[in-house]
């Protein structure tokens, strides 16, 4: 008998799971995130008092905020050669994957 070969869906989240973990070690991130890509969006941060704020926005569109994490005092901006990534709180649905056969009851 041959190796098994995992199916489509198989494929997907492990290509996701391993994309996301070479992601956060590009950036130099040492925690995992929900990660939200707005690579088209004009984005701004400001810091105020001890507070530091991201704010995101389209063309024509409202602007968005949120609370930009830190970490030893320090705002979790990861900034690279052509993208920054930038940590901070919002609220967001996630959806959470799982393992069909590590249900419990």
């Amino acid at each position: 008998m041959g190796k098994k070969t995992p199916n489509k869906a198989e494929d997907i989240v492990l290509d996701f799971t391993g994309l996301k973990d070479r992601l956060f070690k590009y950036f130099g991130c040492e925690d995992d995130y929900f990660v939200r890509p707005l690579t088209g969006w004009n984005w701004a941060v400001k810091t105020e008092d001890d507070f530091c704020f991201l704010s995101y926005w389209q063309e024509e569109g409202k602007r968005n905020s949120a609370v930009v994490v830190k970490k030893g005092g320090e705002p979790m901006i990861f900034k690279k050669e052509k993208y920054t990534m930038v940590i901070g709180i919002d609220c967001v649905k996630i959806g959470f994957i799982f393992e069909n056969d590590k249900m419990g009851n």
